[in-house]
């Protein structure tokens, strides 16, 4: 632990420029469609509809900033993974910290989006605007965490084949196994009668859950079309938690193993 804390201390100083690049580019944003609202008489509704955009966007928050933090790692790679502590610690390192700026700007944009005038558009009470933003923040925290251990494996994987082959070749190779997996474990797989019954337990009732939250009617109502449609398990997400967790230790005996020699 010891070890481990400055190397945090160092991440978060390693990526506050994409955080900061992100806020200024969400601010000029917020200026932009604010600006063309004046002209309109229509200054909080758009910056309202921008940030839900923007918030939605950080499903991908994460994967950017672990490119962004490894990228920024190559060119003093050897140092890097010289460090004592096992590959997996560092690249917790890198997750925690962008974990931490991906809240704080999920937390910037949430309330840009609802002080920008998303209430206007659907009534709700201000508790439970606060619940729906908990929620969604908590999904998209959890997607963009999922999303950057791939990412971060297809990552290590390109360095690992760039020892055998040009960079462009193994990018174009990494590339498209990327989405041939993709095609494959989120495409077929899904339909596949293994992964309905290793996944099909723990059906999460939507409309009881949205009573007990004490949401307005309007809102457990929608619950309750939605989940005619989609059925969500508490299998889905134990599978899908425990794949990305071996995915992780995958990458990271790949960082140690083939990638430090």
């Amino acid at each position: 632990m010891k070890t481990w804390l400055p190397l945090v201390k160092k991440e978060f100083r390693l990526g506050l420029p994409i955080f900061l690049l992100s806020l200024i580019i969400f601010i000029i944003g917020v200026a932009v469609v604010g600006g063309i609202g004046y002209k309109f008489d229509h200054i909080l509704q758009p910056i309202g509809i921008f940030g839900l955009v923007w918030g939605a966007g950080h499903f991908f928050f994460l994967a950017i900033y672990m490119l962004y933090s490894l990228g920024s790692e190559k060119k003093r790679m050897h140092l890097w993974l010289h460090n004592p502590m096992h590959a997996s610690g560092l690249l917790l390192a890198k997750l925690l910290t962008g974990t931490v700026y991906l809240i704080l700007s999920l937390l910037i944009t949430s309330l840009a989006a609802y002080f920008g005038g998303l209430e206007v558009f659907i009534e709700l009470s201000a508790a439970s605007w606060l619940k729906i933003g908990v929620i969604l923040s908590i999904h998209a925290i959890l997607f963009s965490l999922d999303l950057a251990v791939y990412i971060t494996l297809a990552y290590i994987l390109f360095l690992l084949l760039e020892r055998y082959m040009p960079a462009f070749l193994s990018g174009v190779v990494v590339f498209f196994g990327f989405w041939v997996f993709n095609g494959i474990y989120f495409g077929w797989f899904p339909l596949t009668k293994f992964y309905e019954v290793i996944t099909s337990w723990g059906m999460i009732d939507l409309g009881n859950f949205a009573s007990s939250m004490n949401f307005e009617n309007n809102i457990v109502n929608a619950m309750i079309n939605f989940q005619q449609d989609f059925k969500i398990y508490a299998g889905m997400y134990l599978f899908e938690a425990v794949v990305v967790t071996v995915i992780f230790f995958i990458t990271s005996w790949l960082l140690d193993k083939k990638v430090e020699v």
